[in-house]
This record gives C-alpha cells, sequence and structure tokens, in this order.
C-alpha cells in the first residue's frame, strides 16, 4: 500500500501531496476539499493554480481574502518547482501566520530534492505520499474496482490487467469501466475479455493453449484458434501470438529447475500466474520439439503470406505439426 500520512487536527495552512499514483492523488485531494469546502461552494472556493503560468504572489493574494459562500477556500497548485527564492521567502512568511479561511495544497508527481522549492515543501507542508501500489496489491485493487462496478473479476484476470496496464489505479479502473461496457453489467470479466479490450494483453489469450499442446489435443486446439479468427485475429496474427508462446516456452525451459516463480515471471515478462503453468509445461516439451515448433512457424508464416492462402487449412497442418502423435497416441486416435 502507499505510505500515507492521516490528515491532521486541526488542519495545517499546505500540504505536499506527491506521487505518481493519480487515483491515490485525487482521493487525498477530495478528502482536503471535502473537509473545508461545502459541496454547493466548490465553483467558488476551490481553484487550480499551475505556479510557471502564475505568480505565487497572486495565489497568496486570493489566500488572505475570505471566499464567499464558504468559510474556507482551498487552492490546487502545481508545477511547485519553478517558485524562485524570492518567492519562497513570501510563502514562509505567509506561512507563518496563515489565514484561516485557506488551505494549499501542492501537487507533484515527484520532487527534485536538490532543489531549494522541493526541500523546503517537504519541510513545511504534511506530505501525503501517493506512491503506486505493489502488484499483490494492484491486483486487489483492481478486483474492488470491479466490484464497485458491478462486476466479478478473477485474479488470474486481474493479475493479466495488472501486468499490461501496470499499477496506476486510475488506469485500472479507467479500463474496467471500459471492460464493463464489453462485458455488459453484473458479469465476470475473463482473461479473454481483457484481451479482447486491452490489446498489449492479447498475447496471454494462446497461455491456455500450453496445456493443450503438451496433451495433443488437436481438436481443442482447433476450436481454441477458431475463437480467435471469430474474435477478429487475423490468421499471421495467431501465428505470432503462437510464436510468442513458444519463445515463453524455450526460455522457461532454460531456467533452472529452482528458479522462485517470481524471479521466472521477472524474466519471461509475464503475470505471476501465468507463469506456475507455464514452468510446468515447459518441462514437458523436448528441447528438439521447441525447436522443431519454430521451424513449422516460419512456414506457416510465410504460406499465409502467399497468394492466395488458405488459412484454415495451413492452421490445420501446423497444429498437426505441433503436436506430432507418438505410438500410444496414433493408436488412441485410430480407435
Amino acid at each position: 500500500m502507499p505510505s500515507r500520512r492521516p490528515l491532521r487536527r486541526p488542519a495545517p495552512p499546505a500540504y505536499l501531496i506527491v506521487g505518481e499514483d493519480s487515483y491515490q492523488r485525487a482521493l487525498f485531494r477530495e478528502e482536503i476539499i471535502a473537509a473545508h469546502v461545502p459541496a454547493e461552494a466548490r465553483d467558488m472556493a476551490v481553484a487550480r493554480y499551475a505556479l510557471d503560468e502564475t505568480p505565487l504572489e497572486e495565489v497568496l493574494g486570493r489566500a488572505a481574502t475570505p471566499p464567499l459562500f464558504s468559510p474556507s477556500q482551498v487552492l490546487l497548485l502545481t508545477a511547485a518547482e519553478a517558485v524562485s527564492d524570492e518567492q519562497l521567502e513570501r510563502l514562509e512568511k505567509y506561512l507563518e501566520s496563515p489565514p484561516d479561511c485557506a488551505v494549499l495544497i501542492f501537487e507533484a508527481d515527484k520532487l527534485d530534492r536538490r532543489t531549494r522549492a522541493a526541500r523546503f515543501l517537504l519541510e513545511r507542508c504534511q506530505v501525503l505520499a501517493a506512491e503506486p501500489l505493489e502488484d499483490t496489491a494492484a491486483v486487489e485493487a483492481a478486483r474492488r474496482f470491479a466490484r464497485e462496478l458491478g462486476l466479478t473479476l478473477g485474479r488470474g484476470a486481474a493479475e493479466d490487467l495488472v501486468f499490461v496496464l501496470g499499477n496506476d489505479q486510475s488506469r485500472l479502473r479507467a479500463e474496467l469501466q471500459k471492460l464493463r461496457s464489453y462485458v455488459g453489467e453484473h458479469a465476470e470479466i475473463t482473461s479473454d475479455d481483457v484481451a479482447a479490450v486491452i490489446s498489449p494483453a492479447r498475447q496471454f489469450s494462446v497461455f491456455e493453449l500450453a496445456d493443450l499442446l503438451t496433451e495433443r489435443r488437436r481438436a481443442d486446439i482447433l476450436v481454441r484458434l477458431r475463437r480467435l479468427l471469430e474474435a477478429g485475429e487475423s490468421p499471421v496474427g495467431i501465428v505470432g501470438l503462437l510464436g510468442w508462446l513458444y519463445r515463453q516456452l524455450l526460455q522457461a525451459h532454460a531456467l533452472p529447475r529452482n528458479t522462485p516463480v517470481g524471479k521466472a515471471a521477472e524474466t519471461l515478462r509475464a503475470p505471476r500466474m501465468r507463469v506456475e503453468g507455464l514452468l510446468r509445461q515447459a518441462r514437458k516439451f523436448r528441447p528438439e520439439e521447441l525447436r522443431q515448433a519454430f521451424e513449422a512457424l516460419l512456414e506457416a508464416d510465410v504460406a499465409l503470406k502467399s497468394s492466395p492462402p488458405d488459412p484454415v487449412a495451413i492452421l490445420e497442418v501446423l497444429v498437426a505439426r505441433l503436436t506430432p502423435l507418438g505410438k500410444k497416441e496414433e493408436r488412441s486416435a485410430r480407435a
């Protein structure tokens, strides 16, 4: 969880909200505004200034003027590092005897602590840190946002979402709202839904094929590939996704057997929950099988780019080459 200091009582004259999580910054901002300005007075008693455009003395002049229709006003200030040394002296005098009718909120993604302005704000303001969540907390936040939107989000789908979007809560919530439009209200969001709506996640749509490939389940593989085609994936795109999967399998196969899952996830650049199954399945392939798979994928890619190709037939041949049947499987297939 991001480090957070509770708001002091009585309220300080100035806050510094610093951190890259825009959702957490908005929560802090809203809490401060709600504590000082009635909802009906916000248009008159809440104002935003960029200090690289508006002189600080102008802001302090407004802060010293009692607002209309509200006991206090909140002034939101960005670009604090643009404040000159002379302006900092004025701010220091202001904070020595601040008016009761104003609260200043300085806000920044990050601060250069080498600057005098940054050091001054960190020392003289109540600091609220809005740092990005750790991965596990971000997954839980995504699932909580889904519940708030009336949706169900499984842990695997949540991990996919966090992996491709990062840990910024604003972005997670915005993409979940898009997913709600896609799946409908009160629905469950699956990994397939995440892949369909958020293009960087589409590569994870082929992870489930690893089990089917090791078990030589050709019919099930073809059903899965046809679904990808129906969802709008191009045949060349499918071959590319399979190529990505086999590269993952090859890298996973090369990892030492005692590699922790977390380290493997970092190496393979894939969600932890996905990697657990990938490591297990990679051990079922012989290295020569993986190398032969790349040859088959390359030939399929060339065939699909020829004119005119028969995409379904090419994919069927590719699946047959990726799932060579041993004698036992051949007898079972004939039976």
